[in-house]
């Protein structure tokens, strides 16, 4: 997570305030995603957003009559135990392409977060409707977090933010969403630079570069701390989490340059699939 570039320079990075106001939440029937909705309903109803839960159907399969009907009443008793009334809430049962009828639904709803779930298959964590999640996972124009096998609860804030970050262009976006949700919740918000072993960056280049990408007035809402490690950019990030406790992880990706666009998605991939919190991913363009 090291690239040959200038540190970051003054002045430090605007506050952006993120909110979130309608949350779309791709849901594939298997067991774990009656979590991904608890999760998803939990952290809607935090933010007052819209709530949208949306299984698309395959066009290739022969359904009995009446599938959309079973569709939304699993879907629907997923959701009693933590709907409010007062949350405004879709249930969407459709056909077709699930990433091009998700982004649909995205744009249709203006949607500003996705939520999509991870469950342990043969021992192994995949995503959850396999290559199609991974699609949604790096496709879809907004925000994406991740709920993995581990994770239970989304809680009333978040306490503890873990924010990897290269320094690159890429991983601002991100920075201004971890610092806008640890300001949100008066998080103790912990930023993560890893260098190689062939890095020539110091301790203190990497810090005062970190040090930017947080708002000058944040420490009022927040707790920031800085970190340099060495390490497997993956594991060092998961070791990281668990060492902060975190409860979230904001990680920044790209679709910008061929290289940069596999080695940040590969890392992102990695770290999703294994976290014991959730993982939001933020494209540097949305």
């Amino acid at each position: 997570m090291s690239h040959a570039y200038s540190p970051i320079k003054q002045p430090h990075l605007e506050t952006m305030r993120v909110h979130f106001d309608s949350v779309l939440v791709a849901v594939d029937l298997s067991p774990s995603s009656a979590n991904t909705v608890k999760i998803a309903t939990e952290l809607a109803q935090r933010s007052g957003a819209r709530l949208v839960v949306a299984h698309i159907l395959s066009p290739t399969l022969m359904l009995p009559s009446g599938t959309t009907d079973n569709v939304r009443e699993t879907i629907s008793r997923w959701l009693e135990p933590t709907i409010k009334k007062e949350t405004r809430l879709d249930i969407e049962v459709t056909e077709g392409d699930v990433v091009a009828e998700m982004a649909r639904l995205a744009k249709g709803y203006r949607a500003d977060l996705l939520v999509i779930g991870t469950h342990a298959v043969q021992g192994a964590a995949k995503l959850a409707f396999g290559s199609t999640a991974e699609a949604l996972f790096r496709h879809m124009g907004i925000p994406v977090l991740t709920i993995g096998p581990h994770v239970r609860s989304c809680g009333e804030r978040f306490s503890s933010i873990l924010l990897p970050t290269d320094l690159a262009p890429h991983s601002l976006r991100a920075a201004q969403y971890a610092v806008s949700l640890a300001e949100e919740s008066n998080a103790n918000l912990t930023l993560l630079h890893i260098v190689d072993k062939e890095s020539k960056e110091s301790v203190e280049t990497a810090t005062q570069s970190m040090e930017q990408l947080v708002p000058e007035d944040a420490a009022s809402w927040c707790q920031p701390s800085f970190k340099v490690a060495l390490g497997d950019p993956a594991e060092t990030i998961l070791e990281s989490a668990r060492a902060v406790k975190a409860d979230l992880i904001v990680m920044g990706v790209t679709h910008s340059r061929p290289l940069a666009d596999h080695a940040s998605w590969s890392i992102a991939s990695k770290v999703v699939r294994q976290a014991g919190c959730p993982v939001l991913t933020v494209r540097d363009r949305l």
